[in-house]
């Protein structure tokens, strides 16, 4: 007994070592991309205080700069505090949600005792330390990944007060759900389904022992009872998230369910091949980039069904797992079709349905013959998805833009958000402006002979290209310097 918990506990540690190891590693090598830095700018410019205020009067983090009043205080409050130690640089804001993306891992342990037996702790464990979609938003300065922490806490603290009522684990489930409620509107999807599980142990320990958890229902009415001042704000929120991304769509679905396992960072050359169709003209890395990709996912689909029909077998926690994957997704996409202006539909929305994903496909690979085979594959399908998501860009250089640009020539953004991120860099100074159309640009370009223009995120802000092309018009171009998914050009007035 003693061997196999020394080697439970140093199987553990090296997993937790890698998943340190991948979170922390060139955390600061990109630069900010729009939303992260909206999430810099507001650190920079408030105190905890203040960020509270602008929450409470005006819904919103950064109300000189967002219009929509989607915001709430508790992610940007203890992210404030933190960079008061360290810093608000990028990886120091980062580093925020990388150690809560470390955290989670041992989250994810524990949760797999509580629910299975050591080795399915411990593959599920190792599987979410090397998933991509957690690695990626553990790397991000954005509150989706705290919020998994405080998801799978939740959970956690759930299973503990389930099995010994005691006051400290009913104290940790209220605190860590309080704070859900106050960092984003929509993981009232997690509250939901966290409210139906307890509701069916609660019946079910009512017809076996005649007993129901009053502390635990009295608990989640007074969580309902923190959304008072705030639900409506989520119900007509106005951040028309349908405009930017639509209805969910074969595209969206498809994207989804790659989440669940990995991803593809390829390279600017690749991508370009990619949005081409010239497959043909792929190199050998970049043929095993894809095969191994498109592999590791059918692997991993393959021994997710097979697990999550042996769970059958259990009915407590099958329909614990059905309830934190499927409950979510269901809710997501009703909500996206039914809202006139909101689209819930993506991984970071729901992102705790990955470790209950996780899950299923760790008991589907421990139930066969050949777990340690499958494990090995596994391990060889993600070296290469891995390795070019640290090799490759895939955030807007807006930071290598904002350095190469002099700092006080006129500036002109073709998304207004990209203003937030520049400025984050820069400065807030009066000479950098977003704008969201010809007609705008060309009210702010009056008296101006000598501007540059940032084009990036085009496809969200000016698909059909009507900025540059009224540039090209009417302007010379004299300079473009050009980053990853970042174009900067510089105009002067052209001659009579």
């Amino acid at each position: 007994m003693k061997q196999i918990i020394k080697n439970k506990t140093t199987l553990l540690a090296l997993i937790l070592l890698l998943g340190f190891f991948l979170r922390f590693y060139s955390l600061g090598a990109e630069s900010f991309w729009l939303d992260e830095g909206a999430t810099g700018l507001a650190i920079k410019k408030y105190s905890p205080l203040e960020i509270i205020q602008n929450v409470r009067e005006k819904g919103q983090i950064l109300p000189d700069y967002y219009a929509h009043n989607d915001d709430l205080p508790a992610y940007y409050v203890l992210l404030s505090f933190w960079s008061k130690f360290f810093g608000t640089d990028e990886f120091a804001l980062r580093a925020f949600s990388a150690a809560f993306g470390f955290l989670s891992i041992l989250l994810v342990f524990y949760i797999g005792m509580e629910l299975f037996d050591p080795k399915t702790a411990l593959l599920s464990s190792f599987l979410a330390s090397i998933n991509l979609t957690l690695l990626w938003y553990s790397q991000e300065a954005r509150q989706y990944i705290f919020l998994l922490f405080l998801s799978l806490f939740s959970v956690l603290m759930l299973f503990k007060y389930l099995k010994a009522q005691k006051s400290r684990f009913l104290a940790g489930l209220f605190i860590s759900n309080a704070l859900i409620v106050y960092s984003q509107f929509s993981w009232i999807i997690f509250l939901c389904f966290e409210g139906i599980y307890i509701l069916y142990v609660s019946y079910s320990n009512f017809v076996k022992h005649k007993k129901i958890y009053w502390q635990l229902l009295a608990l989640f009415l007074v969580l309902a009872l923190l959304y008072i001042p705030i639900i409506g704000k989520a119900i007509f929120s106005k951040t028309d998230t349908v405009r930017l991304y639509g209805r969910p769509d074969i595209r969206q679905f498809a994207e989804f369910g790659i989440r669940l396992v990995t991803w593809m960072y390829p390279s600017e050359p690749m991508r370009q091949k990619i949005y081409e169709f010239s497959f043909a003209k792929f190199s050998l890395f970049e043929w095993l980039l894809l095969l191994s990709t498109a592999a590791l996912l059918l692997l991993m689909m393959a021994f997710f069904l097979i697990g999550f029909a042996k769970l059958f077998q259990n009915r407590n926690i099958f329909l614990f797992i059905l309830l934190m994957m499927v409950f979510p997704i269901l809710f997501a996409l009703t909500v996206s079709f039914l809202h006139p202006i909101i689209n819930l539909f993506s991984i970071k929305q729901v992102i705790y349905v990955i470790p209950a994903f996780i899950f299923a496909v760790s008991f589907g690979i421990l139930s066969t013959k050949k777990a340690k085979t499958i494990v090995a594959a596994v391990i060889l399908l993600s070296a290469l998805p891995v390795f070019s998501y640290y090799a490759n860009p895939d955030k807007q250089q807006i930071r290598e833009i904002s350095q190469y640009i002099p700092a006080d020539e006129p500036v002109f953004l073709n998304i207004r958000s990209a203003q937030v991120v520049y400025k984050y860099y820069s400065g807030e100074k009066e000479n950098i402006n977003g704008v969201t159309s010809v007609d705008e640009l060309k009210n702010k370009l009056k008296d101006k002979n000598d501007f540059w223009v940032i084009l990036t995120f085009t496809k969200y802000s000016d698909p059909k290209g009507n900025i540059k092309d009224y540039l090209s018009r009417n302007y010379m171009l004299s300079e473009k310097k050009t980053y990853f998914d970042v174009e900067a050009l510089h105009y002067k007035t052209a001659a009579p």
